[in-house]
């Protein structure tokens, strides 16, 4: 796993090792799984499975964008709080799910392999952030609530 040592929050020891230690989870629990990073919502990686830094860096910055697209689709038509955005390609799956939490905006990336099942690899990736939601010490879905946004 890496973390760069330029990101702010990888100064957090106990932020770097709770998200070092879900990715290993995560990753011992899910088949296919290629890629996983969990970064700050502004983009910084925090901790990866399956990237170099450098790599790390830029997926983590087109994760932001997805995640920020994402929520202000949902905010236009109405939709309520985002929970996640899958895309589905041709050779595999891309997950993308906030993490809710008292320390920083995070969000969890999740890459599978071709034949991978959505539906699991969406509980699996729930499941995670949910984990790591509460092991940071917020109780949570790994979804924010309409009243944690608007904080």
């Amino acid at each position: 796993m890496n973390t760069p040592a330029d990101a702010p929050q990888a100064r957090t020891p106990r932020l770097k090792t709770a998200c070092q230690e879900q990715l290993a989870a995560l990753a011992a629990s899910m088949d296919g799984l290629r890629v996983a990073v969990v970064a700050s919502a502004d983009g910084f990686p925090l901790a990866s499975v399956g990237l170099q830094a450098e790599e790390s860096r830029r997926i983590t910055a087109m994760a932001a964008a997805l995640d920020a697209l994402g929520q202000r689709l949902v905010q236009e038509l109405a939709l309520g709080a985002q929970e996640s955005a899958l895309i589905e390609s041709a050779e595999g799956l891309v997950l993308c799910r906030q993490v809710v939490n008292g320390i920083t905006p995070m969000i969890l990336l999740v890459v599978t392999g071709e034949g991978s099942n959505p539906g699991y690899a969406l509980w699996a990736v729930k499941k995670a952030a949910r984990a790591l939601s509460e092991s940071l010490g917020a109780p949570g879905s790994g979804a924010p609530t309409t009243s944690e946004r608007e904080q």
